[in-house]
């Protein structure tokens, strides 16, 4: 997923038209970034119920004071050449921060318009500065609990080039609101280097970040989103441990990652990760501010759990030792803090021996058995309901919050340009258990118009007596 950040924070006072600028300390010590959920395409597509002011509430309960929240702010605009921010878009994320100024809990707004295979653009502050003055002129009366963060790893792009725009859009962002903190990095996505080849910044009101994946063919074996793939490979333990030490898989023979197996018996160690957390240390001293580490994690998918658990607890032990505020990717999805393969229930699928290698409060779990429904709910009203994940595919425009022609309530599901084996699916987390309900005659409910002659009827599938139903 990532790389590397830091963290500096600091106040401007204006006091008689006056601005004095006054070092302070990162206000938070430790938390998640909470993905998955406004990472659309567009507005029409978050999930809002996704999560609730319940699950900020469950983070809290963790030990955690802080979370980033990903968006896809480019994605939350009209685009060009103006990027004007989505109404709906900001309605919804003003639920999360007045949830999160009611639970005193830090919220970091990260522009996720991110995508590792894309370069970011040399014109991207043209974007920037558009967004960024638009939402501190939305937020610059709200409390401090809210940080902003330009934008998340940036790369393909010199630090020397990207910390010239980062600075216009700190100033474009002053312009409207000189008092909240703001999180800026350098390139090579956010990598430890790059924070000493940033320039100096005259403000001081900001919290320099910085992410952490190393060994990266531990922390991602088997991520199929790197080049090249790294689906094959497999059991990469931490620390290094040559009886442990799986080949080299055939299709990565000849790649950066066959060399980095051969070197790990140096980079897989214990000192080889302080090392290189010593890089962003050194920069906050150097420069005297304050850094943050915005991303570390560990992928489950082909990693031992009893490896990965070491690493969260070596990495966390050292940032905290060192004064260094986190937050880990991620709370749910492959990276989070629930076992693998899980429904992701809070009170019943934590990871347990992950929790306290982060040093986290583990609640108390229980296993969960699905009860059979004895009354019908609605899927869809206004928003996907709770504990139902939106799993649609489809090549055309879904929009969940259309006001063409709502049947009930304020909104409707709008569904336009798609193909032939294209699907609208709602995925019920945790399964239900449908069978009384069948038994005693209930069915399913949904109104459906279409414009066109040729749309005769809707499909639903049922799984295991898991099936869509409407009172």
């Amino acid at each position: 997923m990532k790389n590397r950040q830091n963290v500096i924070c600091g106040l401007i006072i204006l006091f008689n038209f006056y601005a004095i600028s006054v070092d302070s300390q990162a206000p938070f010590k430790r938390g998640v970034n909470l993905t998955g959920w406004f990472q659309s395409n567009t507005a029409g597509q978050i999930q809002f119920t996704r999560f609730t002011k319940q699950d900020i509430i469950n983070i809290k309960s963790l030990g955690c004071d802080v979370i980033r929240l990903p968006v896809n702010l480019h994605s939350m605009t009209s685009g060009s050449p103006s990027y004007i921010l989505d109404a709906l878009y900001l309605s919804f994320q003003d639920s999360v921060v007045t949830w999160c100024e009611q639970l005193h809990i830090y919220l970091i707004i990260d522009n996720h318009s991110f995508d590792p295979n894309e370069d970011t653009s040399p014109d991207i502050g043209d974007i920037l500065t558009k967004v960024w003055s638009q939402m501190a002129a939305h937020y610059k009366d709200r409390s401090d609990f809210i940080l902003y963060e330009i934008l998340n790893e940036p790369h393909g792009i010199t630090t020397a080039s990207w910390g010239i725009i980062q600075n216009q859009v700190i100033n474009a962002i002053r312009v409207k609101d000189t008092r909240h903190t703001i999180v800026v990095g350098g390139s090579d996505y956010n990598t430890y280097t790059e924070l000493k080849n940033l320039p100096v910044y005259s403000d001081t009101n900001l919290l320099y970040t910085f992410h952490f994946y190393d060994p990266f063919i531990f922390t991602h074996q088997g991520a199929t989103w790197v080049s090249p793939s790294m689906e094959t490979l497999s059991g990469v333990p931490f620390p290094y441990d040559a009886a442990r030490m799986p080949s080299c898989p055939v299709s990565l023979k000849g790649t950066w990652i066959e060399s980095g197996l051969n070197s790990y018996s140096n980079d897989g160690t214990v000192g080889s990760v302080k090392q290189l957390i010593d890089n962003a240390i050194s920069f906050r001293k150097s420069r005297n501010v304050n850094i943050f580490c915005g991303e570390f994690g560990v992928y489950m998918e082909n990693s031992i759990n009893d490896d990965r658990t070491y690493w969260y607890n070596v990495v966390r032990q050292y940032l905290e030792e060192n004064d260094i505020p986190w937050t880990s990717w991620d709370y749910k999805n492959g990276f989070g803090l629930f076992k693998k393969g899980s429904d992701e229930l809070f009170d019943h699928d934590l990871n347990v021996p992950l929790l306290q290698s982060l040093g986290l409060n583990v609640p108390l779990q229980t296993p969960f058995t699905i009860k059979p429904d004895t009354i019908g709910f609605s899927v869809y009203s206004d928003f996907i309901d709770r504990n139902i994940n939106d799993g649609s595919y489809s090549d055309g425009l879904i929009n969940f919050y259309s006001t063409d022609f709502p049947n009930n309530d304020n909104y409707c599901l709008s569904w336009s340009g798609f193909s032939q084996y294209n699907a609208i699916v709602f995925d019920f987390n945790p399964d239900k258990d449908f069978s009384k309900l069948e038994s005693e005659g209930y069915a399913i409910d949904f109104m459906v118009r279409g414009n066109s002659p040729v749309i005769k009827s809707a499909c639903f599938l049922m799984k295991h007596n898991h099936q869509d139903i409407d009172h």
